[in-house]
C-alpha cells in the first residue's frame, strides 16, 4: 500500500491521483484514478481543477493519460537482458549454495564407501565450492539491486531511486536484505568450514534454507493477489528441490567424484559408484518436490490451460518445462543405465559425459527462469 495525507483542504472539482511504485516481485507498478470534491453551499465555485497525489509529492498536472504503453514498457525493462541474466547469475549461486549443505548433510554421511579421510578431504572441497557459490550470490545481489533502482528511476515522472532506496524502502528490499545477510553468513561459514571450526557446517545450512525462500519473497509468489502464503510456500520448496538436486549433483561431480578417482585400484570405483547411490535418493526425492511445487504455481499463475500459449508468461513457461523434461529424461538414463555401470572406468566416463549433459539443460532451465521472473504472469 502506498499512503499520502492530504495536507490541505481540497476546493471542489475532479482530482486525479497517479502513483508509482515497486511491486512486491520489484517490477515497476503504476497507475491513476479519479474522484471529485463536490461544492458546498456557501463556498465560491473554483471551477475544475487537475490535480495529481502521487509518492513524488503533489503538483498540477494535466489529466492522466492511458498507461497501457508505459505498462509495457516497464515489462519489456523487468524482462530485459540484463536484468534477466543478473536473475539467472543469482539463482546459479544459489543452486550450488543451497547444493553444497545438502551434499554434505544427505550425500556424503550416506556413501559407505567413502573413508574418513576422504570424507574429510571432500568437506574442506565442499566448502570451497561453497564460498565461491556465496561471492556469486553476494555479487548477484549488488546486479539485480544496481539494476532494480536503475529501471525505477527510468520511470516517467518518478524521482531517482538510488540503490538504498530500493533496498530500505521496499517489500522487494526487505527480501534482498534477508539475501545479502543470510548470504554473509554462509561465506563466512564456510570459511570456517575449511577449517574444520564446530557448527560451522550448521550455520551454513541454516543461511541456505534461509537463501532457499529468498525468491519467493522476491518474486512472483510474494506479488500473487491469491494463496500468497501457499505461492511462498511452494516456491521456496521449488527452490530447495532444485538445489537438492541439480546443485547437489554439481557438488557430486565437481567434489566427490575427482577426490574418488584420486585412490588406488578398485577401490576407486566402488567410491564413485558409492556417491552416486547415495544420491540418488535424495534427487529422486528432490525431483519430485520440484514437478509437484511447480505445477502447482503454474496452475495459480495462469489460471486457464489456454494462458499457457497465449500468454508471454505462459510461452516461456512451456520452454522451461520442455527443458525439464528433457533433463529428468537424462537423470533417469543416469539412474536407469548409466549407475549400474559404475564399476569401472568406462562406466565414470560414461557418468561424466551424462551429468555434463544433465548439468547443462539444468542451467539452461536457470537461465529461461531468470526471463521467466521478468514477465509478468
Amino acid at each position: 500500500a502506498v499512503s499520502v495525507r492530504v495536507v490541505q483542504s481540497l476546493l471542489p472539482g475532479r482530482y486525479t491521483v497517479t502513483w508509482r511504485t515497486a511491486a512486491s516481485d520489484g517490477h515497476p507498478s503504476h497507475g491513476a484514478f479519479s474522484f471529485v470534491v463536490l461544492e458546498v453551499a456557501g463556498l465560491p465555485a473554483t471551477g475544475p481543477a487537475s490535480r495529481t497525489t502521487d509518492t513524488i509529492g503533489t503538483r498540477n498536472v494535466a489529466p492522466a493519460s492511458p498507461m497501457n504503453d508505459a505498462n509495457a514498457e516497464d515489462a519489456d525493462a523487468a524482462s530485459s537482458v540484463g536484468n534477466s541474466l543478473a536473475r539467472t547469475f543469482s539463482f546459479v549461486g544459489l543452486l550450488i549454495l543451497i547444493g553444497t549443505t545438502i551434499f554434505r548433510a544427505l550425500v556424503l554421511p550416506r556413501a559407505s564407501g567413502i573413508t574418513v579421510e576422504m570424507r574429510q578431504q571432500m568437506e574442506r572441497r565442499a566448502a570451497l565450492l561453497g564460498l565461491s557459490a556465496s561471492l556469486v550470490v553476494i555479487l548477484g545481489a549488488f546486479a539485480k539491486l544496481f539494476l532494480e533502482s536503475a529501471m525505477m528511476s527510468a520511470m516517467a515522472g518518478m524521482q531517482t531511486m538510488s540503490m538504498t532506496d530500493m533496498a530500505m524502502r521496499t517489500e522487494w528490499g526487505v527480501a534482498l536484505r534477508l539475501e545479502l545477510g543470510a548470504a554473509l553468513v554462509s561465506l563466512v561459514s564456510f570459511g570456517l568450514a575449511m577449517r574444520r571450526v564446530r557448527g560451522a557446517w550448521l550455520t551454513a545450512t541454516v543461511s541456505a534454507i534461509l537463501l532457499a525462500a529468498t525468491p519467493a519473497l522476491a518474486g512472483h509468489a510474494a506479488a500473487s493477489p491469491k494463496f500468497t502464503s501457499l505461492m511462498i510456500a511452494t516456491d521456496f520448496l521449488h527452490v530447495l528441490g532444485g538445489a537438492s538436486w541439480l546443485g547437489s549433483l554439481m557438488a557430486v561431480m565437481v567434489v566427490g567424484v575427482p577426490l574418488s578417482l584420486t585412490r588406488g585400484g578398485v577401490e576407486r570405483w566402488s567410491s564413485v559408484a558409492s556417491l552416486v547411490n547415495s544420491f540418488s535418493p535424495v534427487a529422486m526425492v528432490s525431483v519430485s518436490v520440484v514437478v509437484v511445487s511447480g505445477l502447482i504455481a503454474s496452475w495459480v499463475h495462469l489460471e486457464h490451460l489456454p494462458a499457457l500459449w497465449q500468454t508471454a508468461y505462459g510461452q516461456v513457461l512451456l520452454l522451461k518445462l520442455a527443458l525439464a523434461v528433457i533433463t529428468l529424461t537424462i537423470g533417469a538414463y543416469n539412474f536407469r543405465r548409466v549407475q549400474p555401470r559404475l564399476v569401472n572406468e568406462p562406466g565414470v566416463a560414461r557418468l561424466k559425459r551424462s551429468a555434463i549433459l544433465e548439468l547443462g539443460f539444468g542451467f539452461m532451465i536457470l537461465l529461461v527462469t531468470g526471463f521467466l521472473t521478468g514477465i509478468s504472469p
